[in-house]
C-alpha cells in the first residue's frame, strides 16, 4: 500500500524532523506502508538533506490563502501527483485536510482508499494568539482573519464520512474539536504513532556518563533542561526564575539550556545572577539532542495559560519523556498533567 502524506506547515519547521520525517520512517520500518509520497506545499523551495530510498519528496508552491476558493489551485496541481493506484492519504492540519476532503467527497477518485485528519493544533487561536495588536485596523484585520481559519476548520473538522478519521493529539484537543467544531466522537482517536520510543536504560546510561565527562558535570549533581526558544508563550523567565529557586535549595544543582537563541539566555541568566559555573547555553543539532538530553534528571516546560497550550502536546515534552526525565510544569497543559508521571 502507498501512503500519501500532505504537508503544509513547511519541511524548515522545526518539528518536521520529529513529527513528520521520523513518523514516516516508523510506518517503512514496521512495514505498514511499502512507498510513501510526501507532498509539502511550500513558500519557497525548501533545500534540504532528508531521503529514503522508498520516500518521495514533491514541493509545490503553496497559495496565498484568502479563502477556501484559493486552495482550489492547491488542489489541482495535487491530484497531478496522486498515485494511480490503491493509497492511503494522511492529512496534517486543516489546509491539508480540506484538499483531503473534498477528495474524499468526490467519488471519481476511485484510488483513494482512506484519510488520517491529523489535528495537531488549532490554527484561528493560534493565528490570533501570534497576532495581539493595539492598533484597532490591524485588530479588524487579525479578526476577519481568525473568522476565515475558524469557518476552514469548522468546515474540516466536521467532516463526516465513513473512510475518514481525525487523529489527535490530546485528549483535550479531542473534547475541543468535538465540542466547537461538531466533530463525530466516533470518528477521532489518539495519535500514537509519533510518540517517540523510550531509550532503553543501558544506551541512556552511556550517554549520560559520556555527556556529564564531556561537560565536566559530577555524577551526582542534579541538572535541569531547558530545550526551546526565548517566545514569550514558552515564558523563558518564569523558567529560570525557577531554577534560581532551584538552586538556592541544591547549591549544586546545574542547568542546561539547549536553543538556537543563546545571547538572550546568556543576558536573562546573568539577570538573575546565576554563577557562570552553574549553567551551560549551548545550540545541538537535532540528531544529537537526545544525547544531551540523556546528562539531564529534570525537563523544565512552562507555558502560558491558553487554549493553544492547554489542548496541545508539546514535542519537547515527548523528547523529555522519551528520555526518562521528570518534567517540571506550570499545569497549563492537560495532556502534561495525564502524562507526568508515566
Amino acid at each position: 500500500m502507498t501512503l500519501v502524506y500532505i504537508l503544509y506547515d513547511s519541511i524548515s519547521n522545526s518539528i518536521f524532523a520529529s513529527q513528520v520525517w521520523n513518523l514516516l520512517i516508523t510506518f517503512i520500518k514496521q512495514n505498514k506502508y511499502q512507498n510513501i509520497i510526501l507532498i509539502s506545499f511550500e513558500k519557497t523551495n525548501i533545500i534540504h538533506n532528508y531521503t529514503h530510498a522508498n520516500i518521495k519528496i514533491i514541493q509545490l508552491a503553496r497559495s496565498q490563502y484568502l479563502g477556501k476558493i484559493c486552495l482550489l489551485w492547491d488542489l489541482f496541481t495535487l491530484k497531478k501527483y496522486l498515485p494511480k493506484s490503491k493509497y492511503t492519504l494522511i492529512a496534517r492540519g486543516p489546509f491539508a485536510g480540506y484538499l483531503a476532503s473534498w477528495l474524499l467527497n468526490n467519488t471519481h477518485n476511485k484510488y483513494l482508499t482512506k484519510i488520517i485528519l491529523q489535528a495537531r493544533g488549532l490554527a484561528a487561536a493560534e493565528y490570533a494568539y501570534s497576532n495581539q495588536t493595539n492598533n484597532i485596523f490591524k485588530k479588524v484585520l487579525v479578526k476577519l482573519r481568525y473568522l476565515q481559519l475558524l469557518n476552514l476548520e469548522k468546515k474540516v473538522y466536521s467532516t463526516n464520512h465513513p473512510n475518514l478519521q481525525i487523529e489527535s493529539v490530546s485528549a483535550a484537543l479531542k473534547n475541543y474539536l468535538i465540542t466547537n467544531f461538531k466533530a463525530s466522537p466516533k470518528k477521532i482517536c489518539l495519535a500514537k504513532y509519533d510518540i517517540p520510543r523510550r531509550i532503553k536504560p543501558n544506551l541512556l546510561a552511556r550517554w549520560r556518563q559520556n555527556l556529564r565527562a564531556k561537560l565536566n558535570i559530577e555524577p551526582e549533581q542534579k541538572v535541569y533542561c531547558y530545550s526551546g526558544s526565548a517566545h514569550k508563550w514558552q515564558c523563558p523567565d518564569q523558567t529560570i526564575i525557577f531554577f534560581k529557586q532551584k538552586l538556592a535549595q541544591d547549591p549544586q544543582a546545574f542547568l542546561l539550556v539547549l536553543t538556537t537563541q543563546t545571547a538572550f539566555f546568556k543576558q536573562l541568566i546573568e539577570a538573575n545572577q546565576i554563577p557562570v559555573n552553574k549553567y551551560l547555553i549551548t545550540m545541538v543539532s537535532y540528531d544529537q539532542i537526545y544525547q544531551y538530553l540523556a546528562a539531564c534528571d529534570f525537563g523544565l516546560l512552562f507555558r502560558e495559560e491558553h487554549i493553544l497550550n492547554w489542548v496541545s502536546r508539546p514535542t519537547k515534552a515527548l523528547e523529555y519523556q522519551s528520555m526518562r526525565l521528570q518534567i517540571m510544569h506550570n499545569n497549563t497543559i492537560d495532556w502534561l498533567i495525564k502524562h507526568d508521571q508515566i
